[in-house]
């Protein structure tokens, strides 16, 4: 979640020069394979979200926030009145950091501005922030809780009101007196607890929280876990007693429920709507008691009969919102599990046709907001890779698993296309749903990274995917320097080489001898270095961390927090041509950065953390000139399975692509072309810094060698495969370039 300024200054000592990284979101065009815009495209995935809706920017009109369970997310969507949205992780800046399980907004002292009740660890309950309007009409919380705690007299002391992180309670004003109410599972479960706000009783008014315990069992049901149906009581007066066959009295137990509170029958009460995390279905408990005494006398236990059921295999939850802004408040359920749960029927969208006194809620879809958005489910992994061979860095993003059912989970590779147009804005368009055919592995393993090189020196850049297992899939590419790719069968196990569990691999070459290294990121907060042993043509790594010349930590980082023992780094290396940028995702959602030139050193840290960047869960990031205006772009993946896409103001890696039009800066004479091997350069300039760099054909730095005060110099191109190249010559007055073919 962003929920500060993401411009933060990094000064590289490049010379006299300074560079900067500075982050800000933005919302590139992506349309699908069939032309169709997807309006949410950058949203970064939804798991389990929590739906609240609030006016975050002052203009009158209800944007919603969403709370995803799945790595903590914040995430903001700016409604236009019409039942429109946009990703706005700009409106969450005035949000409290460190929020976790859940959230609700609500206004409980009714001065229009919604207010925030979340969980809190250190009370086993709630903590409230009261709302406000910055200058610019923002709404805003205060750094520290407004209430850390809520609690009620029990004996002679305060007991804080207790809902687990598991659970979702209810905050509304149930009896009607215009102060809002806590409905939640008591600590043994079973029973749902009635807290009544006493503030209007007692001449507070409602911008007062007092609470006493009203009912140890509101409506006098029993939830058991054991089934999905409510046992209900005889009267009103009860609470009621489920027993198991033969009349034995079952346990309280409690292992997780959802509650939202609703006047769905139109009779004035708040009926009840529970998820539990036992069953799929939506359980609605029919009130007929009184404002005073809540009786629930019948049931639906798979809401909405007769209609579409809520289907979320494990534990739903359902929140009460106005999805399409028409004034009236619709239902959307979704997931409260993250692990091994749906993760893309997350949306179960019911529109309220009727009025907000008497609603009549129809089904519209179970994705709503996936399907307007890139979403694969979980753990997204991108890297960039020009597939098509047009000059534009393209996508390709794997993913942890896709939830298909309880028996099947899909994991593969997608192709999402640049389009974007010479100095235009970016633009993309989904283009292969399983790309390298990676999903009929599915059985073996899941879990897709990918990364891309030239391991073989031959022009073109291969695949190095990383998996589940923690080894390597290695897929040649056959197409030669200039062509869209064309991939061999995978190699699995890739020379043995092994980073423990879930890889992330990148590939650049560290040590500047014209072959590609790997980097290898681990479960274990590490990041593994192996140098290529090869030649030209014959990559060759060894698994052991004694061989000379690898690294089991690269440059000292470890990406784990304190207290864990996974950090589950991603990395990136952007190589400039006097250092390199080592850029980390990792377990915590953050991204660390580190300057170095030799790769066996500990690295600069540039910030162990880039400042108020929080992306969700095990971030990763992928990095290129996507829009080619010569500035690093970032696309990030994280736990939720969508992606979400921030410029820099980083220099990028130099590039022979589309975008890359440079003016020389002096010319220089390169004989012969093409050559077998030696090329002569003529009138140089002579600089006292000067280097002649050889890149490949797409653009990937191959190696540099020191040309000072040189007019001449004769450049050995044998160690290379065939294909065609560039020869770039590099001073402080700039640079300039030529292409050449080695045959």
């Amino acid at each position: 979640m962003m929920r500060r300024s993401l411009c933060l200054l990094f000064l590289f000592g490049t010379l006299s020069a300074t560079a900067q990284l500075g982050l800000q979101p933005q919302l590139p065009e992506v349309r699908d394979d069939q032309g169709g815009l997807l309006p949410q495209a950058w949203l970064g995935g939804l798991n389990a979200p929590q739906y609240s809706a609030a006016d975050l920017d002052g203009d009158g009109l209800g944007d919603l926030v969403l709370f995803d369970r799945a790595g903590d997310a914040l995430l903001a969507l700016r409604g236009d009145g019409e039942g429109n949205y946009e990703p706005a992780p700009e409106l969450l800046a005035g949000f409290p950091d460190d929020l976790s399980y859940w959230i609700l907004l609500r206004d409980y002292d009714a001065d229009g501005v919604q207010d925030l009740f979340a969980y809190s660890g250190a009370f086993g309950g709630f903590q409230v922030y009261r709302g406000s309007r910055a200058a610019d009409g923002l709404l805003i919380y205060p750094a520290q809780p407004t209430y850390a705690g809520l609690s009620y007299p029990l004996g002679n002391a305060l007991t804080p009101i207790f809902v687990t992180n598991l659970d979702y309670p209810a905050v509304d004003d149930v009896d009607g007196d215009g102060d809002l109410d806590i409905l939640t599972f008591s600590v043994g479960g079973g029973y749902l607890e009635y807290y009544q706000n006493q503030s209007v009783e007692r001449g507070f008014g409602t911008d007062t929280l007092l609470y006493t315990l009203a009912s140890e069992c509101f409506g006098g049901f029993f939830e058991s876990g054991l089934t999905p149906e409510l046992t209900l009581s005889d009267s009103p007066n009860a609470c009621a007693r489920s027993v198991r066959g033969g009349g034995s009295t079952v346990e309280r137990r409690h292992a997780g429920s959802t509650t939202l509170s609703i006047d769905l029958t139109g009779n004035g009460l708040k009926d009840v709507m529970l998820g539990d995390i036992s069953f799929e279905y939506i359980v609605l408990g029919r009130n007929t008691g009184t404002r005073q005494l809540a009786h629930v006398t019948s049931q639906d236990d798979t809401w909405p009969t007769g209609g579409t059921p809520v289907e979320v295999d494990f534990f739903p939850a359902i929140f009460h919102v106005d999805i399409d802004q028409d004034g009236v408040r619709d239902l959307i359920a979704s997931p409260s599990q993250t692990l091994n749960a749906e993760n893309i029927d997350v949306g179960w969208y019911y529109r309220n046709t009727g009025t907000e006194a008497r609603p009549d809620f129809v089904f519209q879809d179970s994705q709503q907001f996936v399907r307007q958005s890139i979403d694969y489910g979980s753990n997204s992994a991108p890297a960039a890779f020009d597939a098509d061979a047009d000059g534009r860095p393209d996508l390709v993003v794997g993913n942890g698993e896709e939830y298909v059912d309880g028996l099947t989970l899909r994991s593969q590779l997608r192709l999402i296309r640049n389009v974007t147009e010479p100095g235009g804005p970016a633009a993309f368009v989904t283009a292969d749903e399983d790309y390298l055919g990676l999903s009929r592995f599915n059985n073996v393993t899941s879990a897709f990274a990918p990364a891309f090189g030239d391991l073989d020196s031959d022009g073109d850049l291969d695949a190095m995917v990383g998996e589940r297992g923690g080894r390597l899939i290695y897929l040649e590419n056959t197409a030669g320097p200039g062509r869209p790719a064309t991939f061999a069968e995978p190699v699995f196990g890739y020379m043995d080489l092994d980073a423990g569990q879930l890889s992330k691999p990148t590939l650049a070459d560290l040590d500047r001898d014209g072959l590609t290294d790997l980097i290898v990121g681990g479960f274990d907060g590490r990041i593994r270095f192996y140098r290529n042993l090869g030649t030209a043509g014959a990559p060759r790594f060894d698994a052991f961390f004694a061989t000379p010349g690898n690294v089991e930590q690269l440059g000292g980082i470890n990406t784990n927090t304190p207290g864990s023992s996974s950090g589950h780094p991603a990395p990136q290396v952007v190589t400039y041509a006097d250092r390199f940028v080592l850029l980390t995702g990792n377990r915590a959602g953050t991204l660390e950065a580190y300057t170095f030139t030799d790769y066996t050193q500990a690295f600069t840290p540039l910030s162990r953390t880039v400042d108020g960047l929080d992306l969700g869960a095990f971030s990763t990031p992928a990095t290129a000139d996507f829009d080619g205006d010569g500035l690093l772009d970032l696309v990030f993946g994280n736990q939720r399975g969508g992606l979400s896409y921030y410029t820099s103001e980083l220099a990028a890696e130099q590039s022979t692509g589309l975008f890359d039009r440079p003016v020389p800066a002096f010319f220089f004479a390169l004989s012969p072309n093409p050559t077998t091997g030696t090329l002569q350069l003529r009138h140089l300039p002579g600089s006292p810094v000067q280097w002649i760099e050889v890149h490949s054909a797409i653009g990937q730095f191959l190696y540099r060698l020191p040309a000072t005060k040189q007019t001449s110099f004769s450049l050995d191109l044998g160690g290379l495969a065939s294909g065609i190249y560039l020869i770039r010559v590099t001073t402080p007055r700039g640079t300039a370039s030529q292409k050449v073919l080695l045959r």
